[in-house]
């Protein structure tokens, strides 16, 4: 971790996230929990959470622009723009379904800016720090962190909800935003470029945007694990969605943002301790397949437990395996890829697999107006155990292993 921190552009970065993951983390629980509190809906509670994750459908229009310009200072855009938006929701906090409506658009066009966000950072990593060892070791480091700051974030986010008001809390959100945004543009001086394929041309023209698009979905087509993944990842971004838009019901339930608080601070201890384990840990698809076996079955036990508690420790396990697979999947991509391909890889792998969110949360709450929550939270589990029980049979998931070289690191 100590070379890590000797370089001052890795530390911009990890300086930038962590601002950047505050903000979001605050934004996130005001956000859905007005919506719950406002609406006493968990159906109205998934349509927000669709308008905020469908955005993730169209992130594969970015991977080109990540490839081509500098990925700070597209990062610092997408925060400043999102810090804009957000700040506007406050004044559109005075009930009634036409101002809900409203905020459910600003919060679609602010994800829109997030989907350019993640990928861009992705891009990143890898240009400070080429050592596959050194990408598990810094993307292990940088989702601990997360985590805590997640922990901070959303025990914060309750006490400033019921401090502040809701209209304060999304102002200081978007103070956030804007100091990560300001660090980017520091760091956009510190990062050479990424090299640009065809530079006769100054701009993306349709043709040649068009065939940007097309590289980096071929690249996931023929890499064989890649394309194998790819349904899993989407499948249990589907199951997760419900999870989440079952979050503020439950909370809700027992009277208190408090209990909103307490849930993510349970999952994301889970995933800091799991981002962890990843170091003492094979590095392979069967890590892989037997966290998302014991991911599905925690959310089981979530769903079944009567008491508080008992789901506190039911989160705690699901964010213990959930941090394994982060960790390792996106040091995989990064590893794999080449450089000047990763960004339009991370863009096509972000959609297909975080288009399931939308997806799932929609069904998510139209199955709560049907069935218990209980149930619906136990199809969740049961789509997710299933997804860990088929890796096992595939043997190209099953034999794979983290290359001990920069396999990625050459021209596509």
């Amino acid at each position: 971790m100590n070379l890590l921190f000797k370089d001052s552009r890795f530390i911009r970065f990890f300086a930038s996230r962590t601002s950047a993951n505050i903000a979001d983390s605050i934004y996130s629980i005001v956000l859905l929990y007005f919506v719950q509190q406002s609406t006493q809906s968990v159906a109205m509670t998934s349509f927000t959470y669709t308008a905020v994750s469908a955005a993730s459908i169209f992130s594969f229009l970015v991977g080109p622009l990540v490839d081509r310009y500098s990925p700070p200072l597209l990062a610092s855009i997408a925060l400043f723009t999102q810090a804009v938006l957000i700040l506007a929701v406050p004044f559109l906090i005075q009930g009634g379904m036409v101002n809900l409506v409203a905020i459910l658009v600003i919060v679609f066009i602010a994800s829109c800016f997030s989907t350019l966000f993640y990928p861009a950072n992705s891009k990143m990593l890898p240009q400070l720090v080429d050592s596959p060892d050194l990408i598990v070791r810094a993307n292990s480091m940088i989702s601990s962190t997360d985590q805590v700051i997640n922990i901070a974030g959303y025990l914060a986010g309750a006490s400033l909800i019921i401090a502040m008001g809701m209209k304060n809390t999304f102002f200081l959100a978007g103070a956030m935003l804007f100091l990560a945004g300001f660090v980017y543009v520091r760091l956009s001086k510190q990062i050479d470029a990424p090299p640009v394929e065809d530079t006769g041309r100054s701009s993306l023209k349709l043709g040649y945007y068009l065939k940007q698009l097309q590289e980096g979905y071929l690249f996931v087509k023929r890499h064989t694990f890649l394309r194998i993944m790819l349904p899993f990842f989407a499948l249990t971004n589907f199951s997760m969605a419900i999870l989440v838009i079952a979050m503020p019901s439950i909370a809700v339930s027992y009277g208190s943002p408090i209990y909103y608080s307490l849930l993510y601070v349970a999952y994301f201890i889970g995933i800091f301790i799991g981002s962890f384990l990843v170091s003492v840990l094979k590095k392979n698809g069967i890590t892989i397949a037997v966290s998302w076996v014991a991911m599905g079955l925690a959310i089981y036990v979530f769903s079944l437990v009567p008491e508080m508690w008992m789901k506190l420790l039911a989160a705690l396990l699901l964010g213990i395996f959930t941090g394994i697979i982060n960790v390792l999947q996106t040091s995989l991509i990064q590893i794999i890829t080449p450089l000047p391909l990763l960004g339009r890889v991370t863009a096509f792998l972000n959609t297909l697999s975080s288009a399931a969110l939308p997806l799932g949360a929609l069904i998510g709450g139209a199955l709560a107006l049907r069935f218990a929550l209980s149930e619906v939270l136990f199809l969740s589990g049961l789509i997710t155990v299933l997804c860990g029980l088929i890796m096992f049979l595939v043997k190209d998931i099953r034999q794979y292993q983290i290359p001990s070289r920069g396999i990625g690191r050459g021209a596509p």
